[in-house]
């Protein structure tokens, strides 16, 4: 199938069968698109909106090894034939170098035509060239218009496509089975057993929580001073690690959502403010709700950004909000699925993900959230998850996770999320180096989402929410608990 299309795609002329192949093309690619990016301008719209920046394209470099992308693919769950990616894109990039081909033609044929077209007294001769000539640049021009119209029909096929490439997995993530690589304490199920009853029920009793569904709740009294002092607690962890607290925007457009890796079309992915007035119905660049403490909030404070490469590396942290939507479909479970959570984010840029710096940031970090762990609760373990469950933006998650003793298995409470350049690339995040333009990696993640280790929490004991002794110093003067 791919050998024939292949051969029409060789024998093609753009002005005459440009409709028929791009049919081919779509076919090839297997293109029920999933979103039209933000990143680019989609056909139609291109005179209307522009876009803020165009990513970085390393698709060249992600293709060279076909069976490494192939296996990545796999082990995330997607059936995609690389090697008609590959060759869809390889015509892709023949059809940019025909258009230049036929610019330069038109340049060319033009240099020769403007003498002979403004003489006055032509001879003969001279009239049939300047005939001939007219006929050539006015052929050329067609084919040029029509390698131009495939062109932006391909930007929608194909390159979505490829913006679609999910990142590349970390060697050290399992493919199948998720991994423990650290537990503290053991877990003792049976000193819980007697109380079997779920967080809201417990919450609701002791006069802590009303909860009505997951866009709707309210945490009251000592629930609300623990938000505030795990908060302030975490902030202090992690200032006292060297970390820049930063506060981030509340708002993003869908340049920065598509940038990283969510589809900015879809309102299961991220809140779509559709009624907001700098906004026109058809923009393909909305506004988001995604709150001060998320990575989209932080990507945007570097996006289309240069810097200087003796800063890095670059650590930051937040305690604020974040907004999720609740997918539908899903069950919900309390506190652990809600679409509003506050919550502390750690975000950081180092230059190379081959380097040992990239390797000892991450350890560093890793053993932060641990200390702060380690004053919160008596057990809880750490995770590295397998490939099936990474979203598209993550090379590896290491997940923080807390016992919920009446669904009787572990929740993530927080994670740390190792993600390369992929974000740098497609928000054109970079520094100076010695050979040109370099895109720094990522290493980020909630590493404390207060609703889900609330709940936890209370399940621990149902009589009496205990709150730690550190989170208690952190509290305001006020508590009644103090």
């Amino acid at each position: 199938m791919v050998t024939c299309i292949l051969h029409l795609l060789s024998k093609y002329t753009v002005h005459q069968n440009s409709k028929h192949t791009l049919r081919y093309i779509n076919k090839l690619v297997k293109c029920n698109r999933r979103y039209s990016s933000a990143l680019l301008p989609s056909n139609g719209r291109s005179k209307e909106y522009f876009s803020f920046l165009t990513p970085y394209f390393d698709f060249d470099e992600r293709l060279t090894d076909v069976e490494k992308l192939q296996k990545t693919l796999a082990s995330r769950g997607l059936h995609w034939n690389v090697e008609d990616i590959k060759n869809i894109w390889q015509f892709y990039k023949t059809l940019h170098a025909d258009k230049s081909k036929l610019k330069l033609k038109i340049e060319e044929i033009s240099k020769e035509l403007t003498p002979l077209y403004t003489k006055e007294d032509r001879t003969t001769d001279e009239e049939l060239k300047c005939s001939k000539l007219k006929m050539q640049i006015r052929i050329v021009k067609q084919d040029l218009q029509s390698v131009n119209a495939v062109l932006s029909d391909l930007n929608e096929s194909v390159v979505d496509k490829m913006l679609q490439l999910p990142n590349e997995i970390d060697g050290r993530t399992p493919l199948q089975t998720p991994v423990i690589l650290k537990r503290v304490n053991s877990l003792d199920e049976n000193s819980h057993s007697a109380s079997r009853k779920n967080h809201i029920e417990i919450g609701k009793s002791l006069g802590l929580l009303e909860y009505k569904n997951p866009m709707q709740y309210y945490l009251c009294n000592d629930a609300a001073l623990f938000e505030l002092g795990v908060l302030s607690y975490a902030g202090k962890i992690f200032s006292e690690d060297n970390m820049i607290r930063v506060a981030g925007a509340d708002f993003s457009r869908s340049l920065v959502v598509d940038g990283s890796g969510l589809n900015h079309e879809d309102p299961a992915d991220a809140f779509i403010i559709d009624n907001h007035s700098e906004v026109d119905e058809g923009s393909p660049n909305h506004m988001h709700l995604v709150g001060g403490a998320s990575l989209i909030s932080l990507l945007a404070m570097h996006a289309k950004q240069m810097i200087e490469p003796n800063h890095f590396p670059v650590a930051y942290f937040s305690t604020g909000r974040q907004y999720t939507p609740f997918r539908p479909g899903t069950t919900p479970i309390g506190l652990f699925t809600v679409c509003q959570a506050s919550a502390a984010l750690a975000f950081i840029l180092v230059k190379d993900s081959n380097s040992k710096e990239y390797h000892d940031q991450f350890e560093k970090l890793l053993n932060t959230v641990c200390k702060l762990y380690d004053n919160l609760c008596d057990h809880y373990q750490i995770v590295i998850r397998p490939a099936t469950e990474l979203r598209a933006w993550e090379a590896m998650r290491v997940s923080f996770e807390l016992w919920s003793t009446f669904s009787k298995q572990y929740i993530e409470v927080g994670h740390i999320s190792v993600c390369g350049e992929y974000f740098s690339k497609r928000l054109l995040i970079g520094y100076q180096s010695p050979k040109g333009r370099a895109f720094p990696s990522v290493i980020s993640g909630t590493v404390l989402s207060v609703p889900r280790l609330l709940g936890c929490l209370l399940e621990q004991n149902s009589e009496k929410f205990i709150i730690p002794p550190k989170v208690m110093e952190h509290m305001p003067v006020n508590s009644p608990s103090r």
